[in-house]
Parts: C-alpha cells; structure tokens; sequence
C-alpha cells in the first residue's frame, strides 16, 4: 500500500510541471521541445501535433502579472540539430497579441506554428519569447 501511494504522488508531482500536455506523432517522438521565457510573458505549453495536415508546433503563452502590454512580443522558434547548430529560426505571433485580462482563468494566449517541410535531422525546438526587434 506504501509503495502505490509514494509511486501515485510521484507521478503526480511529475505531471503538474508537464509543459508538454500531448504525446508527440511517433515519427518525431524523438524531438526535445524547450521553452524560453520573456520579462513580459511566460511559454507554458508546447506540443507537436498533426492532425490530418503538416507537423505544427503549438502552446499556450501566459502574461505576467506585472505586464501591462504585450503587443511588442513575439515567438522565435528555432530548429536545432543534435549538434546544436541551427536549422531554422522564424519569428511567430500569439493570438491575442494584447493578451486580455481575464477574471478567474490565466491571462493566456495560443500560437500555433507550421513546421513542415520539416528539415532533415531536427533534435531540438526552442519556443522562447521575446521582447521588441531584433537587431
């Protein structure tokens, strides 16, 4: 009866920090998907998924209790191979950009990025956010 209850708070505690809510399409279950935050907003969830069309990449942002305006925001998301060089990197948005205050659920919003044609030999996707231009 001990080792159930120590093994269900286990896999318990181990759930609650998932940022990744979904199960990956098996041909890029291999894939490690990081996330980056922003002083404005927080990437709180990232998935692959396809659903009868290309391989997307897609979350959920949430704005930061202090933020005020998170129109000058956005999403670099960026494909890495397993030696960490970059395969490609774009600049995203998240729908709503002026995320809402809401009472009684997050301040959140989604974003949801193509990612096919897929380049050959991707390791790793970084979903960080960031402030204003790059340079």
């Amino acid at each position: 009866m001990k080792t159930i209850s120590i093994f269900a708070v286990a896999s318990s505690l181990l759930l609650l920090g998932c940022a990744t809510p979904f199960r990956a399409p098996a041909d890029v279950s291999h894939i490690v998907l990081e996330r980056g935050d922003s002083p404005v907003v927080v990437v709180e969830k990232i998935w692959l998924e396809r659903k009868q069309g290309p391989l997307v990449v897609r979350g959920y942002v949430l704005k930061r209790l202090e933020a005020t305006d998170t129109t000058q925001t956005h999403l670099d998301v960026t494909l890495f191979d397993s030696s960490g060089r970059v395969l490609r990197t774009t600049v995203e948005r998240f729908e709503p950009r002026q995320i809402p205050r809401r009472h009684r659920r997050p301040d959140s919003a989604s974003y949801s990025v193509v990612l096919d044609p897929l380049p050959a030999g991707v390791t790793r996707i970084n979903v960080t956010a960031h402030e204003g231009a790059h340079p």
